[in-house]
């Protein structure tokens, strides 16, 4: 594989989907689609119908994301602002704070706004469909960014979320046996903030009790930024003082909790935590060879040029796969150089 020069990732802006996420965050961070995804897979076509954009049209674009914090999406943010500045064009980002409402409001304001195309990671996808599809009829196009439960949207740009879950789990069960004799206590940090994280989170653990059946899940708690997450983690951590393994459905979760687990002298070298986005902090720790033992790549280098790749198709009214998956890449300290320096 190829390494990704840190010039370009410090440009990018996860699901996911993709994020699923992240979702969110997003969430890169959509979970129904089961088992492994290929690259690029798609459905039916979505651009046929757009309006093309007349001549001197400057390129508008705005981007709705839960949680405007979220590494993923501020890598993603930065390129996207960089490559539509090279087209004359301007990205607005909205960031809902956890709040479904504002970002139902936000939706509006971009319509208001004159926007052409909208990224969006939804929170709840079925609170924002009226919202999209009122856009849709003043002519707005909308790629999804993570959620793969999403139908009504123009292009999908996801990952399979129970893959992601599964490949963490398995790695987590990895370590487990290899490093801990096959028995460890277990936490878990997940997120019910909507279904794509929901199915990654019950693959997460379904994939530690299939593959390690000796360990123990003492603990399953729920967070949505990296600041709860930390907090989510040192309660586990008390309660728990046999604690060995911290499995979570993200990077910023998993970071989180890397910090309460330095706070309490437990970063060693038994201890395992896992995240799941590619972020540069993530590849850093990943790389470093601390508790933090293993992350996803979602593609994270393509999506820049993916996404813009979709914007520019929809606004012509060029044909675009209804949608694109990314492809897996579990880092680990085996492959962690290939992909970080």
């Amino acid at each position: 594989m190829k390494k990704i020069k840190p010039a370009l990732i410090i440009l990018l802006s996860a699901m996911l989907l993709l994020v699923a996420a992240c979702s969110s965050s997003g969430n890169l961070s959509g979970g129904n689609n089961g088992g492994a995804a290929s690259n690029n897979q798609a459905n039916t076509d979505a651009g046929g119908q757009a309006n093309k954009s007349t001549e001197g049209t400057k390129l508008k674009v705005g981007v709705t994301i839960p949680d405007s914090t979220h590494p993923f999406f501020i890598l993603l943010i930065k390129a996207i602002e960089e490559r539509l500045a090279a087209e004359n064009g301007e990205l607005l980002v909205f960031g809902a704070n956890n709040d479904v409402n504002k970002q139902i409001n936000d939706i509006e304001n971009m319509v208001a706004s004159k926007v052409q195309v909208i990224l969006i990671n939804a929170m709840e996808p079925k609170a924002v469909e009226s919202a999209v599809q009122h856009a849709q009829a003043a002519g707005v196009k909308f790629i999804a960014l993570g959620n793969d439960d999403m139908p009504y949207v123009d292009v999908t740009q996801t990952i399979s979320h129970k893959e992601i879950g599964k490949l963490m789990g398995e790695t987590a069960a990895k370590w487990i046996n290899e490093k801990l004799d096959g028995k460890a206590e277990v936490g878990l940090i997940v997120s019910s903030a909507n279904q794509s994280l929901i199915d990654r989170s019950k693959a997460l653990e379904e994939a530690i009790r299939n593959n390690a059946p000796g360990a123990k899940i003492v603990s399953v708690q729920e967070a949505r930024t990296q600041a709860a997450a930390q907090g989510v983690a040192e309660n586990m951590l008390t309660a728990n003082p046999n604690l060995q393994v911290i499995a979570t459905m993200m990077d910023p979760y998993g970071l989180g909790a890397l910090e309460a687990v330095k706070a309490a002298g437990r970063d060693n070298g038994k201890f395992f935590i896992n995240g799941t986005d590619g972020t540069p902090q993530a590849l850093a720790e990943v790389k470093a060879g601390g508790a933090f033992r293993a992350t996803l790549d979602l593609e994270t280098a393509k999506q820049p040029d993916v996404t813009m790749n979709h914007i520019m198709k929809l606004v012509k009214g060029e044909r675009v796969d209804k949608i694109y998956f990314s492809k897996l890449t579990v880092l680990d300290g085996g492959n962690i150089d290939q992909f970080a320096k």
